[in-house]
């Protein structure tokens, strides 16, 4: 069975836990040679093993993606070493939420710095290889919380909605070099990031699943899958989508403490 990544070279930001991790894994199972970054050198050396173990190739390198210029070195730098880059996949790190009352000037321009600027960098840096090679595929990890708006998320869903409408712009420019660029919204999703959301709290986290019209949340393979579909030939005519991968929550019409059953024999005026 041929490989869809073979002999490609593919860059993973935030590459060391959950969804960053799991789409290096898989990149790597379907042939890419993966270059991922992360502050958390120990996990990139274990990630490493993993990979290697398995018969695939991943180089690391310990970075801070929140810091956008060390992300621009490091694109810069993994294209001058294989002298191409087929794949970006910008996994933008999550910052704190809160209320707007509570949400200071520093807070939000943190979310903004740590979710778009990096994204703008990286995605611009790679376009130099991309579009002389004429090819390649940037998938930036966003949240459906860019597409509906929540409680005590307005620096973190405006963050997201900016990577949106910024992917919208990239692909349009990016289109007649053959480069596709996308964004993929996942929804609740068991990593650390949900763990420290939730305190890790059972009952937070069942309350959570239990919103969700498909009673669960989703497991960073699910994503990545995702994920690899955009950044492979098979999505070879897909570009400037947001794909929520969220088990229905963006579709789903929510009422809190609404008894749904009183619908059952209301009448409805048309």
């Amino acid at each position: 069975m041929t490989k869809r990544f073979a002999n490609k070279i593919a860059i993973v930001t935030g590459a060391s836990l959950g969804i960053g991790r799991s789409t290096a894994i898989q990149l790597a199972q379907e042939g890419a040679h993966v270059i991922g970054c992360s502050r958390r050198k120990p996990k990139l050396d274990e990630l490493a093993e993993r990979i290697s173990k398995d018969g695939g190739q991943f180089t690391g390198y310990a970075l801070d993606v929140n810091d956008a210029l060390a992300v621009e070195r490091f694109v810069e730098e993994v294209i001058e070493k294989f002298g191409r880059l087929d794949v970006l996949v910008n996994n933008a790190p999550s910052v704190k939420g809160g209320m707007i009352e509570h949400t200071s000037l520093d807070d939000w321009q943190s979310n903004f710095k740590a979710s778009v600027d990096s994204v703008f960098i990286a995605t611009k840096a790679a376009f130099k290889a991309m579009y002389q090679q004429g090819s390649g595929a940037v998938v930036t990890v966003s949240s459906v919380s860019s597409l509906r708006g929540g409680m005590a998320a307005s620096a973190y869903s405006s963050s997201k909605a900016a990577i949106n409408h910024f992917t919208s712009c990239a692909a349009m420019e990016a289109a007649p070099y053959n480069v596709r660029v996308n964004v993929v919204a996942p929804g609740s999703v068991k990593t650390p990031g949900l763990d420290q959301a939730t305190g890790k709290s059972e009952v937070m986290m069942n309350t959570i699943a239990g919103s969700i019209p498909m009673q669960r949340h989703a497991e960073p393979e699910e994503i990545a899958e995702a994920i690899c579909f955009l950044c492979s030939d098979q999505a070879s005519f897909i570009t400037g989508i947001v794909l929520p991968v969220d088990g229905g929550k963006t579709q789903q019409l929510y009422i809190p403490d609404f008894d749904i059953t009183a619908l059952d024999n209301a009448k409805v005026d048309s």
